[in-house]
């Protein structure tokens, strides 16, 4: 009986004890993240210093950009997001952090859902640097220029058709679902030697595989142990699968149509320059594999952000009637002739406006406003002149904080192109970051504005818009005196909510 009694006093013991110094353990690492690390001194709120699950919850949710802006609206330029993560909005710091290789992309970027890395998920400068050498010349825009008549054809131009058979019917379209279109069926033929023909025949299974593609790119960058638990997100891997089979399929027959016609030059489109992609320092091309990742990246990079920002452009035009005024003004008025289309340079150069209304709406709501850690070099760093960051932490891009930054912008949630306009407005449209900066910018920018511009001036040349009468959102929706926004989901890129309500629009003719 005594020994029972000593065994469980020894045991209960031992108990309290392991449990008693697991709890110092637990409270001395709180107390040590919390206030005696270098990022100690950077404000922010006390959960975000002692872990990174707030962060990584509501990046989770797709909502990294809104949770930073308001973070930012609260403590400044600088803020701890992390026990080891700092998110940055200021504009020349960001640029500083971007401009070389020494702020590496994050471990995260390792743990993406390609079976290779590519140019944009390496976090390895010399491969980023041989890649881009490799492939420098596809995305130039003296490539995209002869591109531009497919681009038209299988863009804004079959875009027109389908809706002019929808005004025939008396129907309402929806201008998400045809953005997402053209920038699929451009990609379709440019990058996979045929269009996927979304708009024609409103085959979305590519487009829903991209979806589940970045939902589980978003899962495993926050949460990498889930890339071995398959069976628990059984269908975005199946999507994921069917996307890179349908990648490797694409160039490989490509490769085999030019075994069997010696008829390269037939071909010159994207598809054509990646798997003819050479160093031009060293020679070295790319393996089938590596092609195939290429090519599966322009599908992710090349549609989504491209078809949201014409989606927000959209919306913040019909949500602002005298802006929508003014702009078809313009484009009419330079542009009477319907019989040939608007293409890039003609209204790049004729219509100012349109450019700052898209610069406005690329503030207001980035392509890619998601979590993109870069790593804190060896030497650490300093930012803003007054916190200093040590090597193993983590700076977190805000782009949307940055163009929301109170300090820079004016009135910085209004929707206002005018100041973009005029020599003050040209300078300003330095500051935006929509395409990222420096080395690690957005190879793809040249190819966006092609399809931006055309889009944008041939439809509003084209179309009288106006929002159906149980629109959800619009001018008639105002807080704080400004026209409430659709709510945006941000994985890496940033779509609208909802978009078969949201996103509905009444159509006409401009000459009826």
């Amino acid at each position: 009986m005594l020994s029972t009694i000593y065994s469980f006093i020894l045991s209960s013991t031992l108990l309290l004890l392991v449990s008693t110094l697991v709890s110092l353990l637990v409270v001395g690492t709180i107390f040590k993240r919390a206030y005696f690390t270098p990022l100690s001194k950077i404000p922010g709120p006390f959960l975000n210093s002692i872990s990174n699950l707030p962060l990584y919850y509501h990046t989770a949710r797709g909502q990294y950009h809104k949770y930073t802006t308001s973070l930012h609206a609260k403590y400044g330029d600088t803020v701890r997001v992390g026990h080891d993560q700092v998110s940055l909005a200021n504009g020349s710091e960001l640029r500083r952090v971007l401009a070389t290789h020494s702020f590496r992309k994050g471990e995260a970027y390792n743990t993406g859902v390609l079976p290779v890395q590519t140019m944009f998920s390496t976090t390895d400068p010399e491969v980023n640097k041989t890649r881009r050498r490799q492939m420098g010349n596809t995305y130039s825009m003296a490539h995209m220029r002869t591109l531009e008549d497919a681009i038209l054809e299988h863009g804004v131009i079959s875009l027109i058709g389908c809706w002019d058979a929808e005004i025939k019917k008396g129907a309402d379209v929806n201008y998400f679902y045809g953005f997402n279109g053209i920038a699929f069926d451009v990609i379709g033929m440019l990058g996979y030697g045929k269009s996927f023909d979304m708009l024609r025949e409103n085959d979305i299974t590519v487009a829903n595989n991209i979806q589940k593609m970045i939902t589980l790119s978003g899962v495993v960058t926050i949460f990498p142990v889930f890339k071995r638990f398959t069976w628990l997100f059984k269908d975005l891997f199946a999507a994921r699968n069917s996307l890179i089979a349908m990648s490797q399929a694409a160039v490989a027959r490509r490769k085999q149509d030019i075994s069997n016609t010696n008829a390269q030059a037939a071909h010159a489109d994207i598809l054509q320059k990646i798997i003819d992609a050479k160093d031009p320092k060293t020679g070295q091309t790319l393996s089938h594999s590596q092609q195939s990742a290429e090519v599966m990246l322009m599908l992710g990079a090349g549609t989504e952000t491209t078809a949201n920002t014409l989606s927000w452009t959209m919306m913040y035009i019909l949500h602002h009637p005298p802006v929508q005024h003014r702009l078809c003004q313009d484009i009419r008025r330079a542009f009477p002739d319907k019989t040939n289309p608007i293409r890039y340079d003609e209204a790049k150069a004729q219509l100012p406006y349109l450019t700052a209304v898209l610069h406005e709406s690329m503030r207001l709501n980035s392509a890619a406003p998601g979590y993109f850690p870069r790593s804190v070099p060896a030497e650490g760093t300093t930012l803003c002149g007054q916190y200093r960051v040590p090597p193993g932490a983590h700076i977190c891009i805000s782009f949307a904080a940055s163009h929301r930054n109170p300090t820079v912008w004016a009135n910085p949630d209004g929707f206002d192109p005018e100041r973009f306009m005029g020599a003050d407005g040209e300078a300003r449209s330095s500051e935006l970051l929509a395409f990222s900066a420096g080395v690690r910018a957005c190879i793809g920018r040249n190819f966006a504005l092609i399809e931006l511009y055309t889009v944008l001036a041939n439809l509003l040349r084209k179309y009288n818009f106006e929002l159906p009468e149980d629109a959800p959102y619009g001018p008639h929706r105002i807080k704080d005196g400004i026209p409430v926004e659709i709510p945006g989901l941000a994985y890496t890129t940033c779509g609208p909510i909802n978009p078969l309500v949201n996103c509905r629009v009444r159509i006409t003719h401009a000459e009826d």
